[in-house]
């Protein structure tokens, strides 16, 4: 085989998006409060930017003709876009997003012009504010506690564990926590092998505390056998000082903490409620995995008593919290700023696009004039035109965008107005597609348009992409919407016999009732996907 080297010369055409056009499609995606920043920012970052306000003088608003740019013929492009925000520009970039769809290999550069998901805007989104998390809470709690407290415990544990218990633990023998994990016991340490309760050994306890916490997960489960935590720590701690660390995390808030299974974060509710809840207490030990599959008769007949008994214990298990953990380390709550708003004027809809956000800019005449004296200093014209080219094109975007959001909205608003006017039942099925060749633009631009943005309307906010959703085929060739066939499932399970619960199958014939056909495995996924039980979880005896 002979290697070699050669030059070939070929012709391509390669199709790049200016600055302009890129910056187009960036703000078109941001919602509300994101363009809210991204201004703020260019405010901050480009002093040819100003905001434009009746109090200050001196200066070209950004809604004026910007023909006179940085030099004539740079201002040519960006004045042309000016006039129409929904038209050479948006042209431009139409034909962008088809070059890149159709004729370019995928890239990462190339991500955002198709439409997907582009890691530099999905990066620009505000962050809430995390709120207290549950090992910081417990932590709180233990540090709030008395050292009267603290003994409390150990009396409670020492009453518990009898002497020859103690003495065959130790401070280092094997556990039954040991054995069923196959942990090898450590080398005995020299610890006491009683309470003494002294200052030494309550200081200890509340540092076992922390450790036990640490071991904690979101769910509020301890994660490890305790023999596991106790040969984490160095020196592994004396097994009896550990279970007063345990029974002081578990008389925390949230109730139910600590518990290393379900079984026992239910128990610990039970046992904190002070009262006696035998059957309750036998159910949960015994019957827990029937009666999560709502099995009350096998339940009864194992336990030799009444269903309506049965039916009383279940009704307090229910109030219990599987997973109290959860009540913490959530985000804060997440605040939605509509971005268009639907007002309904004589009995017709009228769309629009809230810009109060939006501070209202101009372009600085002292720069623009500093622009044109400095041709003498070419360094500082040419960081002049970077700057005042910024500032255009950001008006112009946001020009554009609103523009662009407003078509898409009104169109929205013109295919769902049934769903405005009755609700859920009457929401259409539609696509981007359907969108975009009615505005006549590529789907693309309806999918930046929407993402992330939000509608006002009576019946409450909503995300735009709410409204583009898919259906089940009617008998007459129409197309019922998803959201539409979901809301129908669940007036059915309403209204049902709750003796003699909707089968799935049961579902599928009452919506052919109404001339939705669609299958039972479409049924099934629908009523998981909205957390509704089995026909046979849903039962009442």
């Amino acid at each position: 085989m002979e290697l070699g080297l050669s030059q070939h010369q070929a012709i391509k055409q390669i199709q790049t998006l200016s600055p302009q056009m890129y910056m187009s499609m960036e703000i078109l995606c941001l919602n509300s409060m994101d363009l809210q920043e991204r201004v703020d920012t260019e405010l901050e970052n480009n002093e040819t930017l100003e905001r434009s306000s009746e109090e200050t003088s001196g200066g070209e608003d950004a809604s004026s003709d910007q023909a006179e740019a940085t030099s004539s013929e740079d201002a040519d492009g960006s004045a042309e876009a000016a006039e129409d925000p929904f038209g050479s520009l948006q042209e431009r970039m139409e034909r962008a997003d088809r070059y890149f769809q159709d004729d370019a290999p995928p890239s990462r550069s190339s991500a955002s012009y198709r439409g997907e998901k582009d890691e530099k805007l999905e990066a620009m989104s505000n962050t809430a504010e995390r709120s207290i998390s549950l090992q910081d809470h417990l932590e709180d709690q233990v540090h709030l506690l008395s050292d009267d407290e603290v003994v409390a415990a150990m009396r409670r544990v020492e009453a518990s564990v009898k002497v020859s218990d103690v003495a065959q633990e130790g401070l280092g023998g094997d556990t039954p926590d040991a054995e069923l994990n196959g942990t090898p016991a450590p080398p005995a340490v020299e610890t006491p092998a009683r309470l003494d309760f002294s200052e030494e050994q309550v200081i200890e306890i509340r540092e076992l505390c922390s450790s036990i916490i640490f071991n904690i997960d979101e769910r509020g489960y301890l994660m490890y056998s305790l023999e596991e935590v106790r040969v984490s720590i160095d020196p592994p701690p004396a097994m009896l000082l550990l279970d007063v660390a345990l029974e002081i995390v578990q008389d925390l808030e949230p109730t139910g903490v600590g518990g290393r299974d379900i079984v026992e974060c239910l128990l610990l509710q039970l046992q904190k409620d002070r009262q006696d809840y035998p059957l309750e207490e036998k159910i949960i030990r015994e019957y827990l995995s029937e009666l999560s599959h709502n099995r009350l008769p096998k339940i009864a007949r194992g336990l030799g008593v009444g269903i309506e008994e049965i039916k009383d214990a279940v009704q307090n298990i229910a109030s219990l919290n599987p997973l109290p953990g959860k009540l913490f380390g959530g985000d804060s709550p997440h605040y939605i700023k509509p971005d268009v708003i639907v007002d309904e004027v004589e009995g017709a809809y009228e769309v629009r696009v809230d810009s109060n956000y939006i501070p209202r800019l101009r372009i600085s005449s002292h720069y623009r004039d500093l622009y044109r004296q400095s041709r003498k200093d070419p360094e500082l014209q040419k960081y002049l035109k970077k700057k005042l080219d910024n500032a255009e094109w950001l008006v112009s975007a946001i020009r554009q965008r609103q523009a662009t959001l407003h078509k898409i909205a009104q169109e929205i608003v013109n295919i769902q107005s049934g769903f405005l006017d009755h609700g859920i039942s009457h929401l259409k099925a539609l696509k981007m597609a359907d969108v975009a060749e009615l505005l006549g633009v590529h789907v693309s631009t309806i999918s930046r348009g929407i993402s992330g943005k939000y509608i006002q309307t009576s019946r409450g906010i909503y995300a735009l992409k709410f409204f583009f959703t898919g259906g089940a085929t009617k008998s007459d060739g129409d197309v019922e919407a998803r959201g539409s066939v979901i809301q129908r499932i669940k007036d059915f399970i309403k209204e049902e016999d709750k003796a003699k619960p909707l089968s799935d199958i049961a579902i599928v014939r009452k919506l052919e009732e109404v001339e939705i056909s669609i299958s039972r495995r479409t049924v099934t996924k629908y009523r998981e996907a909205e957390g509704i039980p089995s026909s046979r979880e849903r039962r009442e005896y």
